[in-house]
This record gives structure tokens, C-alpha cells and sequence, in this order.
């Protein structure tokens, strides 16, 4: 098994000749490395996390080039049908809903978005009056409503070749939820608040994975994200769990699962 991850909250995961893509976005950053249309239509299935703007905004393009379908919640396929995706192309799944395919089991468990604290907005509005870039800034909050839909939200459960992978689209748990717990590999998704590190540890203590590989800790579309201090989560880590691995994966890095 091959976990890649391509920016943002994307990950490509490789498994018995199958491909599964959750959460395909280009970054907007022109600084940033952007894959190729055929990196994310060359694939089986494609899942989504949730229906902001960069998790989904996409999915029209790269369905229109693609055999895959994508899988999702119920708002989801709303937002897509509304752009014009064929419907033929969009499945719905219920939480617990298991999909099974010749070499995986993914089942989605309801989740929760990470909820911004009073610091990362203060941080976002000083880095806008500072570089003056309020007027981008303002269109993608714009963009970022059009596609904020519902608080629904899942977080996907992969089995497979003797390995299990749980990935969440953004750091919210439902306390309410029983999540599977001891995993090879969670991917965390590194964003929305100042104290990150702080926040995710007693996430992790309790979930006990095996390995934690980071996203969504990029700059995608500056200036309302910045790149995220990973480095005091896997100082943190090192120092409570150090039997736990992490990785703060490059561009386009393939992890052997």
C-alpha cells in the first residue's frame, strides 16, 4: 500500500493496483507545486471529505475527465448536480456505509470541522492589513461561502492489505462517535487553529495510531492560509509519544504503508 500526498488535504491512496483520491484540489499559491489533470482523473475512486471550496471546487473538472465516480454526503452531491456534474458520476454514502472494492473497505464516520480560534483570525487580519491584500482575501471568503454548505462532515476508514488508514478532512471529532482506534496510519489534517499541537494531542492519545502522516498544513491559497508550524507538533510528539512515527510529507512524497 502507497499513501502520496498532493497538497492541501489531498491524498492518493495506491492498494492492490487500485487508486482511491480524497479531497483533489490544485492549490492556488503560484509558489506551489501543482499536479497534473491526470494525476487526479487517473484513478478508481474519489472520495470527499466535506464541501468547502478546497476539498470540492474541482471535482466538476476532474470528473468531467475521469471514469471514477466520487463519493460523498448527501450536500455534496447538491453542490456538484448544481455545477453541472452528471449525476451518473456521484454516489452518496451514509455514515457507516461500507464501499467495498476488489482490494478495499472504506467507511466513512461522521466528524466534526476543526473550530478556528480567536487567534488564527487575529493572525489572518493582520497578515491582510500587512501585505494589503484584503480585496483577495475578500474573494476567497466569498468563494469559501458559496461552497460552506453543512456541518457534516466525514472521516474516511480504509482496509486493506492488511492495513488500516484513517484520514480526516479537517481536525474535528465527534465525541459522539466510537472511531476506529489503533491504526497504521492517521492523516491528520494540520489547520484552523494557533495551537495546533496542544489541540491534536489528546486526539491522538485517545485514536493511538501507529504512524501520523500531516496535511492540510500548506499555504494553498494565501493570504488567507499561511503554512502551519509542524514542527512544534512533532517536537510535542517526540517528547510524549515517541513511539508514535510522524511524517511532514514533501509534495508528491510516496509513503510504503
Amino acid at each position: 500500500m502507497k499513501l502520496t500526498w498532493y497538497g492541501t488535504a489531498t491524498i492518493k491512496i495506491e492498494i492492490g493496483g487500485e487508486k482511491l483520491l480524497f479531497d483533489p484540489f490544485f492549490r492556488w499559491n503560484k509558489k506551489l507545486e501543482k499536479p497534473s489533470l491526470d494525476e487526479f482523473t487517473e484513478v478508481d475512486y474519489i472520495f470527499n471529505t466535506h464541501p468547502h471550496f478546497d476539498h470540492l471546487c474541482d471535482l466538476p473538472l476532474i470528473l468531467k475527465n475521469s471514469q471514477a465516480k466520487v463519493y460523498g454526503l448527501k450536500v455534496m452531491a447538491e453542490r456538484l448536480k448544481k455545477d453541472g456534474v452528471d449525476k451518473s458520476k456521484i454516489q452518496v454514502l451514509n455514515p457507516f456505509e461500507t464501499l467495498i472494492t476488489n482490494n478495499a473497505k472504506i467507511t466513512p464516520y461522521p466528524a466534526k470541522h476543526v473550530k478556528f480560534n480567536q487567534g488564527i483570525i487575529l493572525k489572518l487580519v493582520t497578515k491582510n492589513l500587512a501585505t494589503f491584500k484584503g480585496f483577495r482575501s475578500c474573494k476567497i471568503l466569498n468563494y469559501h461561502a458559496a461552497y460552506c454548505l453543512s456541518n457534516e462532515i466525514f472521516a474516511y476508514f480504509i482496509e486493506g492489505e492488511d492495513k488500516k488508514i484513517l484520514i480526516f478532512g479537517s481536525a474535528g471529532i465527534d465525541e459522539n462517535v466510537e472511531l476506529p482506534k489503533g491504526v497504521d496510519v492517521l492523516v491528520w489534517a494540520y489547520q484552523g487553529r494557533t495551537n495546533m499541537a496542544e489541540y491534536s494531542l489528546p486526539i491522538i492519545e485517545n485514536l493511538k495510531p501507529k504512524m501520523i502522516v500531516l496535511d492540510h498544513f500548506d499555504n494553498a491559497y494565501p493570504p488567507v492560509t499561511s503554512d502551519m508550524d509542524t514542527d512544534k507538533f512533532v517536537d510535542l510528539m517526540k517528547q510524549k509519544h515517541p513511539e508514535i512515527k510522524v511524517i511532514v510529507p514533501e509534495y508528491r512524497q510516496s509513503i510504503e504503508i
